[in-house]
């Protein structure tokens, strides 16, 4: 890898040095007076943004900044490039019925990076869920093409050169697979499948392409990195572009477990992408501590998960040390990655709450995956970004 000389990192490697012996198994106590579980971790020096701000943008999730204290607000600012609306801008609350748009918080969300120098990353555009029952009420293909037309032309068309990416078609491929479904799209049948025919797909990304023509356009799904789904997504990627459909990525959404992320199948689909001329965004990333789930719309993450399980000092660890093998791989491929953005700011903000799964604490405290991760970036592992396939 050629290395990055600058002066955020030469800080971040004072800042490593000092923190190693910070990075023990001491106790600490939440300020809520829960049980002392985390491991002491140095809170200052450079950030994630400083370490790899010139690779690809790092960003959030949240609906951004109401209900957000200051210090949520100040750790945004000092950490994130990039935000993703995680609920405002999808169909259902942006767009409830044909004659109704709630767009408060979006205007809100919008407005707030603007004035914060982050980019903006809008989800999404087209989706089974949260969509209302409006969209397909007593609409044949025609009608719904209208239907989603009007939609994307609005939502895109407001935001115009203020949004610079879009989720336009999210989680369209089922689940699973099999010998009959090898080799195919395996599409999943949802409204838009039944009503309008797979064409649904290449039409909303040539509506939200006539909107906003200069916005990066993606398609986001889960459990795409690995097995049948991962074929289905090259074969449908593959007749997007051959159809002439104004795609310009990918993205992986990252929904995984300490233990059981598939390293190997990550490094291999990101290279299968890119063989396709398309950026790949990790455009959801959590990484839990105990119990698993992908993400389908409802999945829970195991039995407890809603349990704010204190993590052991060994569980830590190893959620550190496998957040640095996934940013080793990522920095491995920097000439293909886009956004890896994380699905949450800390573990109280995240649909995973009592699985530990991202980088900042409950208290907004940077955790060992933290300092794990700028180190990836500082000393490259040639052992970590290439796994054994």
């Amino acid at each position: 890898m050629k290395p990055l000389i600058t002066s955020s990192l030469m800080a971040v490697g004072a800042f490593l040095l000092a923190a190693g012996p910070a990075l023990v198994a001491a106790q600490t106590s939440t300020s809520t007076g829960g049980p002392a579980s985390a491991p002491a971790v140095d809170q200052h020096g450079p950030t994630i943004k400083d370490a790899y701000g010139k690779l690809f943008l790092i960003g959030t999730a949240g609906d951004i900044p109401g209900n957000y204290s200051s210090d949520e607000l100040r750790l945004i600012k000092e950490n994130f490039t990039v935000v993703t609306p995680e609920n405002c801008m999808k169909p259902g609350p942006v767009h409830p019925e044909a004659d109704t748009w709630n767009f408060q918080r979006p205007d809100a969300l919008v407005k707030w990076c603007q004035d914060n120098d982050i980019a903006i990353h809008g989800h999404t555009l087209v989706w089974h869920g949260q969509t209302g029952n409006w969209f397909f009420q007593d609409a044949n293909k025609e009608v719904l093409t209208q239907r989603l037309k009007d939609h994307i032309s609005t939502l895109v068309g407001r935001y115009k050169g203020k949004i610079r990416s879009w989720d336009v078609v999210n989680e369209a491929i089922n689940d699973g697979g099999n010998a009959q479904t090898a080799g195919t799209e395996n599409l999943r049948r949802s409204n838009w499948l039944k009503i309008m025919g797979p064409d649904f797909l290449p039409l909303a990304f040539k509506f939200a392409h006539e909107a906003d023509p200069k916005a990066k356009l993606f398609y986001n799904d889960y459990n795409i990195e690995a097995g049948a789904k991962h074929r289905s997504s090259m074969v449908l990627l593959k007749r997007l572009i051959k159809e002439g459909a104004p795609i310009y990525g990918v993205g992986i959404q990252g929904h995984w477990t300490t233990g059981r992320v598939p390293f190997a199948e990550i490094d291999k689909a990101i290279s299968d992408y890119a063989s396709l001329g398309l950026k790949v965004s990790i455009s959801e990333l959590d990484l839990t501590i105990r119990g698993a789930s992908g993400g389908q719309l409802g999945g829970g993450g195991g039995r407890g998960a809603r349990r704010n399980t204190p993590a052991s000092p060994q569980d830590l660890k190893a959620q550190a040390d496998d957040y640095a093998k996934l940013f080793s791989i990522f920095v491995k491929h920097k000439e293909s990655i886009d956004r890896v953005t994380f699905w949450g700011l800390n573990d109280r903000r995240t649909w995973r709450f009592g699985q530990n799964p991202l980088i900042f604490d409950s208290n907004n405290l940077r955790k060992p995956a933290y300092v794990a991760i700028v180190d990836a970036m500082l000393h490259p592992n040639h052992d970590l970004a290439n796994p054994a396939r």
